[in-house]
């Protein structure tokens, strides 16, 4: 069976494709730049073996005849080791770990600078009805002012944090959107795909990943947080609001009473 070991050869050819599997691995790892290269980098591609020197000698019988053959040197040179193709290949690993970090910290600070815009022109136009709110009152340049704007910094320094908390979960989103690509192709992998297929697979999801925070990253928005505090022009804009709904009511129902109502459901008149 020619030293099969009676198995055909099947044991050489899951051997076979087992180190296939584990090279497909490797190539999808380092695409995502997963792990360190000297794990990665399979060292025999670039290993040089030494060839056999081409010096020998004459060989005779020892007798008396004249019979000679050439002997050729047996022993092999020593191997060479091709460092540039290893730097090489390991900076491309490396690249790779490098570019996609560059691309989460981008996500990030996109979209820490977009909710940013927002908040700034939220802080702006709050600053402006703050003194205008605070000039009608009589309010401005004594204590109330100092104490009005001194909250409209520390709302504006919370909203610096919230933003930090919402850039940091967009990257975290893309990271993780990224680590489930590569542990679902690893799975198809094991199942039986091809490492050029896996690798296109990789490409082609990374670049929908990336897209898509890219865009999400541009809507990051913390809404009106102004709004919400209790800065004096807000309180102000409350009573009128009350005041406002206060004078539609009395306006359309002058008489302050209340309506009544027949058993027909129809309003018969104002009590």
């Amino acid at each position: 069976m020619g030293g099969d070991g009676g198995d055909n050869g099947a044991q050489a050819r899951q051997q076979a494709t087992e180190q296939n599997k584990q090279q497909a691995r490797d190539r999808l790892n380092a695409q995502f730049g997963i792990g360190e290269p000297a794990a990665v980098i399979d060292r025999s591609k670039y290993t040089i073996k030494g060839t056999p020197s081409t010096e020998g000698g004459w060989e005779t019988d020892g007798g008396s005849t004249d019979w000679k053959r050439w002997v050729p040197t047996t022993e092999a040179g020593p191997d060479q080791f091709d460092q540039a193709g290893y730097d090489a290949e390991a900076a491309t690993f490396t690249g790779n770990k490098a570019a996609r970090d560059t691309l989460y910290n981008t996500v990030r600070e996109n979209s820490f600078n977009a909710g940013k815009r927002g908040l700034d022109e939220g802080r702006d136009e709050a600053a402006r009805k703050l003194k205008f709110e605070l000039f009608a009152k009589g309010l401005n340049g004594g204590s109330e002012d100092i104490n009005q704007n001194a909250l409209l910094g520390r709302t504006y320094q919370q909203g610096l944090l919230d933003l930090g908390g919402k850039a940091d979960a967009a990257k975290a989103s893309f990271r993780g959107n990224d680590e489930s690509t590569r542990l679902g192709l690893l799975q198809s992998i094991d199942a039986g795909m091809d490492q050029g297929s896996a690798l296109s697979s990789a490409i082609q999801q990374m670049q929908v990943n990336g897209d898509k925070a890219a865009a999400e990253a541009q809507g990051t928005s913390l809404g009106d947080l102004f709004a919400n505090t209790g800065l004096i022009y807000n309180k102000s804009q409350a009573a009128q609001g009350k005041q406002a709904g206060a004078e539609w009511w009395n306006n359309y129902n002058p008489a302050g009473g209340r309506s009544s109502k027949t058993s027909t459901g129809m309003i018969t008149g104002v009590q």
